[in-house]
C-alpha cells in the first residue's frame, strides 16, 4: 500500500458502515440521487447511465462494485461525477453512486502496525492506501485503477 501524501486533500464519502475517500482533484460535482437508464446486459453493478448537462455519464453503483447489497434507503444516497484524465491524456467521466458524502478532508498515514486487513473482502485490488481522519480508517481508492478494471471487464463480457 502507498503512503498518504499529508498535504492532500481527499473528499470521503460512505458506503456500508466504511468511509472511503478519493482525490479531490478527481471530483467534479456531487448530484443528489435520480434514477437512471438502464443500459441492457452491463455489468451488474452499473445502474445505467444519466445525461448530465448535455453529456451522457455512465453510473457505478459502489455498494455493488464492493459486493454490498443495494441500498433501500436513498435519502441520504449521492452521485459523485468523477473528471479524471487517462494515460493519453483523454478526460473520463463517470459517476459513482454512494450512500452519502461525508467532505473535504486531509488523512494521516496509519501507522505501519495497525491491521487494516480484512476490512474489505472484496476489490481489495482498488485500494490505493488506509489512512485516518481522528479515529475512523478511511480506504483511499486508486479510481483510475477501478476505471481501468471496468473497462478491461467490459471488452472481456464482448467477447
Amino acid at each position: 500500500m502507498e503512503k498518504i501524501n499529508p498535504d492532500a486533500l481527499y473528499f470521503t464519502f460512505r458506503l456500508e458502515e466504511g468511509t472511503f475517500a478519493i482525490p479531490v482533484t478527481d471530483v467534479k460535482e456531487v448530484l443528489n440521487y435520480e434514477p437512471c437508464t438502464k443500459v441492457p446486459k452491463s455489468l451488474s453493478y452499473m445502474s445505467g447511465v444519466m445525461n448530465i448537462r448535455g453529456s451522457i455519464i455512465t453510473i457505478i453503483d459502489f455498494r455493488l462494485l464492493f459486493g454490498f447489497r443495494p441500498s433501500k434507503n436513498l435519502e441520504k444516497t449521492r452521485i459523485i461525477v468523477t473528471d479524471l484524465q487517462t494515460e493519453t491524456k483523454e478526460n473520463i467521466s463517470f459517476g459513482i453512486i454512494a450512500d452519502d458524502v461525508e467532505g473535504v478532508v486531509q488523512l494521516k498515514n496509519v501507522p505501519s502496525n495497525v491491521n487494516t486487513y480484512g476490512t474489505l473482502s472484496e476489490r481489495k485490488e482498488f485500494i490505493k492506501a488506509v489512512g485516518s481522519n481522528g479515529d475512523n480508517f478511511v480506504l483511499i481508492l486508486d479510481i483510475k485503477h477501478i476505471y481501468d478494471s471496468i473497462e478491461k471487464e467490459i471488452e472481456e463480457k464482448k467477447n
